[in-house]
């Protein structure tokens, strides 16, 4: 067994996708916050990249969530979550790149107005919420789930996705507003949550983002 250090921050959903998969593939593994900040000096001689989350294997930095999964993926191939078969690994490659780009990038906007004031001005709300459920409807467009995206088993596009869209509505919850969420991409949501994997990361993601918004309430 690889020794394996993940550095993260809990609010992460990046650092979620690949807590997950450590998990799913059964690696010991030792969860660290990144010395005095991601970004800083000190971290950056273990992960130059500064970049949350990085792991160090063996004593070797890699950064980028989906680069790392899919070292991981090498490492241990059981379970499989690539598929071996080269168009539906370029579906799995292009739902993830979606995630990051757009469903986690318009979850992400919603930071910055929960440190502001959110009740004198609610636009950035709006903004917010529209953008988040706009990327929803289109990747409703480019899945169906059954109940996984490539059927019974589930890949790494599945489980890129519960921790974020669960991050976006604790935040929209905050500012007294909903997220509406594609039925059938809601249904494939509470799906994989019942992984033990997943499960477990969004009760980490669920108490790290209750305790970061407790700083900003008035």
């Amino acid at each position: 067994m690889p020794d394996i250090k993940l550095y993260g921050v809990t609010v992460s959903a990046f650092v979620a996708k690949v807590r997950i998969v450590l998990d799913m593939k059964g690696l010991a593994y030792e969860e660290l916050t990144p010395p005095d900040g991601y970004g800083s000096p000190t971290y950056r001689t273990i992960v130059p990249a500064g970049s949350v989350p990085g792991v160090v294997i063996d004593g070797r930095p890699v950064s980028d969530s989906n680069a790392i999964i899919e070292l991981l993926e090498a490492l241990a191939p059981e379970p499989r979550l690539m598929p071996e078969d080269p168009f539906k690994a370029a579906k799995v490659r292009s739902l993830l790149g979606f995630h990051d780009t757009r469903v986690e990038a318009a979850a992400r906007t919603l930071f910055p107005v929960i440190k502001s004031d959110w009740r004198a001005n609610s636009g950035p709300i709006d903004t917010g919420i529209a953008g988040i459920e706009a990327a929803l409807e289109r990747l409703d467009t480019m899945v169906a789930p059954s109940p996984f995206i490539l059927g019974k088993t589930p890949c790494f596009a599945d489980l890129a996705y519960p921790v974020t869209l669960q991050m976006a509505e604790i935040m929209a919850a905050e500012m007294e507003r909903e997220i509406t969420v594609p039925d059938r991409i809601n249904t494939w949501r509470i799906e994989t949550a019942k992984l033990d994997s997943v499960a477990r990361s969004l009760i980490i993601a669920r108490n790290a983002m209750e305790g970061w918004m407790a700083s900003f309430r008035v």
